[in-house]
């Protein structure tokens, strides 16, 4: 049985006979353009192709059966040593090389710093001076809340009546004394007169303790003024002199007079009432 290929390089036609194909594994080499090719598939129908006579010898001495396998296989191992051998393998850079070489044998030469562990001496000395300044940190606090008792004695009275006692007793070492708290703000004058009686004056007031702490009674500073409202003469009253409580308790008023001597020659038309702290 014959065939008729075609080959797919140079288009000539030749006919074959099957065994011969077979023989081949599919595989032909083209006499005219020396193509090798695979003839399976590439078979022409006779219908349609009008053949010059040629002798069946003809053709057989045109197309040759491939006796090798077309595809070539390079084994890996070949393949590699090809790669190696090719101008695309990149030379090793020799600076490159001799950085790396000295960055091995200095790594390889590397040992870590250890810090040297302290001494017991130096481990004493360090703890002594620790303690040494805890001890100062205290001194200093105490010397702090000292200072602030000292200077804060009387407000803290003031605001803790029922520790007056207490800081008393803390004052005796130091010779200091626990005072009534003084707050001018909180002293306010209700009401105030002076009216003569007789050849004489007499001066009363309304004191109130406006305030939320004990606070010392107030002295008294009376200004007779004349008519420009300058004052003419001024006299002040501690409040010993005007009998007045140590203390006034918030909220709480007092009450007071004193029959003030004025010369008869001394002109005023009014007077001005003042509390404060001397």
């Amino acid at each position: 049985m014959s065939r008729i290929i075609r080959c797919p390089s140079c288009a000539a036609v030749y006919p074959l006979d099957l065994a011969q194909i077979q023989a081949a594994r599919g595989w032909l080499r083209c006499g005219s353009c020396q193509e090798i090719f695979n003839g399976t598939g590439l078979d022409v129908p006779s219908t349609t192709l009008q053949l010059p006579h040629v002798s069946e010898g003809l053709a057989a001495e045109t197309l040759q059966a491939a006796s090798v396998d077309p595809v070539s296989r390079v084994p890996l191992d070949e393949l590699l040593l090809r790669e190696d051998r090719s101008d695309r393998a990149a030379a090793p850079n020799p600076e490159v090389s001799a950085d790396l070489m000295a960055f091995s044998e200095a790594l390889a030469t590397f040992k870590p710093e250890v810090p040297p562990q302290p001494s017991s001496h130096l481990v004493e000395k360090k703890s002594r001076g620790r303690i040494v300044g805890y001890v100062t940190a205290a001194g200093l606090a105490l010397l702090l809340m000292g200072q602030a008792f000292f200077l804060q004695r009387h407000a803290m009275a003031a605001l803790w009546p029922s520790s007056l006692p207490v800081l008393e007793t803390l004052c005796r070492p130091l010779q200091c004394h626990v005072k009534p708290w003084m707050n001018p703000k909180a002293i306010v004058i209700e009401g105030a007169s002076f009216a003569q009686s007789g050849e004489s004056f007499v001066l009363s007031w309304t004191l109130r303790n406006t305030g939320p702490m004990v606070v010392a009674t107030t002295s008294l500073e009376l200004s007779l003024l004349d008519e420009f409202n300058n004052p003419v003469v001024r006299r002040v009253f501690l409040p010993n002199e005007a009998q007045a409580p140590e203390v006034l308790s918030p909220g709480q008023v007092w009450k007071g007079s004193l029959t003030v001597e004025v010369d008869p020659l001394l002109v005023f038309t009014q007077y001005r009432l003042l509390s404060f702290y001397p």
